[in-house]
């Protein structure tokens, strides 16, 4: 089937045809200029006049940033299976302040951003005010330090997918926050890891600084993190921890989620689960805790609440 296309200034974006039916996102959300990228378009450069419209994009999500304006609502579709690799600190650095990146595409089809070649390969969050949805992440270098490393306010990852391409390639922490608190109200919602298995894993989310208004919530996270999954030494605050589903692997204490015993917020509706019974799978500091339960795969029983209630 020929592709079906709108203009770039579109109310409505068409994405190529996949199997009869095409993926349609209202443009008209954002005010800004809109881009393209697709690596897998034989048109696709990383050349000026090109990008504005999905028959001649540009080729990497790094060059797209690099020509939106700031605090305007520019946006970047990612079109289905556009595939790119970071094989540097910084390959992609999301530098321009207020933008929208947007992947187009189910499954297979979801485009695919690749860590590689170097443990300090990773995308830096350098400005204000990004989104990035639909984007599926994979490790594919031995213990890569911190894949997404978030340097400024209010960063949002969105429906985005995190895997291991093999044993022995995977992400130490997948996403790591600034110290101090240069870094406030990084929220991470509707995500999905799955099998992140390898032993030295540390952290899904590591809160290491003092940032608040965090939160993770509504995400399905399973793998092996040795430190904890979601949590961090550092003292959040007014954090929201919710309604997320975490299996981890590793046998140490408080490891599913656990955050410093001063940190404030609300810690609730989180089911979690390991191989093994743990002292607190839940450790919940100075938030507020309510409904949160953890269970041990390997027996059949239900989980319990954890903390305890007192």
């Amino acid at each position: 089937m020929a592709k079906t296309r709108a203009s770039a200034r579109s109310p409505l974006f068409y994405s190529k045809q996949l199997g009869g039916f095409a993926s349609i996102v209202d443009a008209s959300m954002f005010p800004g200029n809109i881009f393209y990228v697709d690596s897998g378009d034989g048109d696709a450069s990383d050349t000026a006049g090109f990008g504005q419209n999905p028959d001649a994009p540009f080729a990497t999500i790094d060059f797209a940033v690099g020509q939106c304006t700031a605090n305007q609502g520019d946006v970047i579709f990612v079109l289905p299976g556009h595939a790119e690799t970071i094989s540097a600190a910084a390959g992609i650095a999301l530098d321009v302040a207020g933008i929208t990146i947007i992947g187009i595409g189910d499954g297979a089809n979801t485009p695919t951003v690749t860590f590689d070649t170097i443990i300090s390969a990773d995308m830096d969050v350098d400005a204000a005010n990004i989104t990035v949805e639909n984007i599926h992440f994979i490790a594919n270098f031995a213990d890569i330090t911190a894949a997404i490393d978030v340097n400024a306010t209010d960063f949002t990852l969105r429906r985005c997918r995190f895997s291991e391409l093999a044993t022995d390639m995977n992400a130490l922490i997948w996403v790591q926050d600034a110290a101090a608190a240069g870094s406030d109200r990084i929220t991470i919602e509707d995500c999905q890891g799955i099998g992140l298995l390898d032993a030295a894993n540390t952290h899904f989310v590591n809160f290491a600084g003092t940032g608040t208004g965090h939160r993770v919530r509504r995400n399905v996270i399973t793998g092996d993190f040795g430190t904890m999954c979601i949590g961090g030494a550092g003292v959040i605050t007014f954090c929201e921890i919710s309604d997320n589903y975490i299996m981890n692997e590793a046998s140490d204490n408080d490891s599913c989620i656990n955050v410093a015993a001063t940190a404030t917020g609300v810690i609730v509706n989180n089911l979690c689960g390991g191989a093994a019974a743990q002292a607190n799978g839940i450790a919940t500091g100075d938030c507020l805790a309510a409904e949160n339960y953890y269970g041990v795969h390997t027996e059949d029983l239900s989980a319990i609440l954890d903390p305890v209630a007192t």
